[in-house]
């Protein structure tokens, strides 16, 4: 390590290295698991225990990221992911500037609050493909 805490031109290359084969990894199991049903573009599960199928290591939200609810202050939970295999049936070409996500996570309160509101808002995090990751 360089002074100041900074990484030298070894060691970031080494991070970058681990970033990469992690987010090889969970990209891997992203797709065998969508093997399992790949016409799915929608995975559902009100379960506050269950996570969602991310495509990659990287651009995962932290707990800090995802906010409280907006109208009773609790915890908001996983409810459900739209799955990158929408953009096919959306008719999007793979070209640079295209419509891209890897997947879009819906969180939403897990005390199921003010049953009252027809229309609430939610919280998305989508998470994108870095550039510098190649897919298939």
């Amino acid at each position: 390590m360089q002074k100041h805490g900074k990484p030298d031109d070894t060691m970031q290359s080494w991070m970058d290295q681990f970033e990469a084969d992690a987010d090889n990894q969970c990209w891997a199991y992203f797709q065998e698991r969508v093997s399992r049903a790949p016409e799915q573009v929608l995975r559902y599960c009100r379960d506050p225990n269950v996570k969602p199928l991310w495509a990659l290591s990287a651009g995962r939200p932290s707990n800090p990221d995802i906010p409280s609810c907006s109208y009773c202050k609790g915890p908001l939970c996983y409810e459900f992911q739209i799955m990158p295999q929408l953009l096919y049936y959306f008719g999007v070409r793979n070209e640079p500037d295209s419509l891209d996500w890897a997947t879009i996570v819906v969180y939403t309160c897990q005390g199921s609050c003010d049953q009252n509101i027809s229309y609430k808002e939610e919280f998305a995090w989508v998470q994108l493909y870095p550039t510098s990751i190649s897919r298939p």
